[in-house]
């Protein structure tokens, strides 16, 4: 890997000095400089150039509404995809900061639920057909193609696919008098995908944008942990959620587990086999 990367550096006319940054699970990822100013390269050895192609259209999206780094440079060395974005040298803010601005994001509104291309949850197909319906978008774009995933990797079982569809049977009837407004999502929205700048402005990043129902974001910033109270706090202030958001929370949480269980296995059933049997 690092004379790989030491070719990727030679052809970005960038010197020959990284630093590795920890913290991520899907790609490899860098601090490099070409003598006076700094970048920051992610590189992923196993997926094509449109692997960050989709990630740099979510930034442009993204970055119509909340703070981004900007993007240099994306494309393929021999084997490797890559990334080269800004340098932002990580501070420290305030909650509340970024709770106003995934306000703002969730503000920017489209005609249908989706997205006019497919991209990545992490390193997965995120399907994004466009329909008017939320429902019926949200198990077949999200659920069920991270469950035609998990069979094909023998990780879905006949007591999983039954508690699955009568958890969909009672959801699909309990949404029918809910209405739900295209909102633009982060898509990926834990605590690692955004930071503040020495500013203490808020940053998103790594995101996996749709339009979809706002509480999606929500509910992925509770799966995992790592915001603080406040910011909750302040998001219902800025843009109060609708009545009934705690119930649709694990269904909405059940998309990242599944995730979670294609990509690193059967140690995340557990957590999805609770939300699929709390819905029976």
């Amino acid at each position: 890997m690092k004379e790989l990367l030491k070719e990727l550096l030679k052809e970005l006319d960038l010197q020959q000095k990284f630093l590795p940054i920890n913290g991520g699970d899907i790609n490899q990822a860098f601090r490099v400089t070409d003598g006076q100013s700094d970048y920051f390269l992610k590189v992923h050895p196993q997926m094509d150039e449109n692997f960050f192609a989709a990630e740099v259209d979510g930034l442009q999206a993204l970055g119509e509404v909340v703070r981004v780094p900007k993007v240099y440079q994306v494309g393929k060395c021999g084997e490797q995809a890559y990334l080269l974005l800004e340098w932002i040298t990580p501070g420290t803010g305030d909650p509340k900061d970024l709770a106003r601005e995934l306000s703002k994001l969730h503000q920017k509104k489209a005609a249908t639920f989706g997205y006019p291309r497919a991209n990545f949850m992490g390193i997965l197909p995120q399907k994004n057909h466009e329909s008017q319906n939320w429902p019926n978008f949200y198990f077949t774009e999200r659920l069920e193609v991270q469950i035609e995933l998990a069979k094909a990797r023998n990780r879905w079982q006949p007591e999983r696919e039954k508690n699955y569809q009568r958890l969909k049977a009672r959801t699909l009837k309990t949404w029918q008098t809910e209405t739900f407004t295209p909102s633009l999502l982060h898509g990926d929205f834990w605590s690692g995908n955004t930071f503040y700048d020495e500013n203490g402005a808020p940053v998103f990043v790594d995101p996996a944008v749709s339009y979809g129902d706002r509480e999606v974001d929500l509910a992925m910033a509770q799966l995992f942990g790592g915001f603080r109270r406040e910011f909750f706090t302040a998001y219902q202030e800025f843009l109060p959620l609708k009545t009934g958001w705690q119930a649709r929370l694990p269904i909405y949480q059940l998309y990242y587990l599944l995730v979670h269980l294609n990509i690193f296995g059967e140690s995340y059933g557990g957590a999805v086999d609770r939300i699929l049997m709390g819905g029976n």
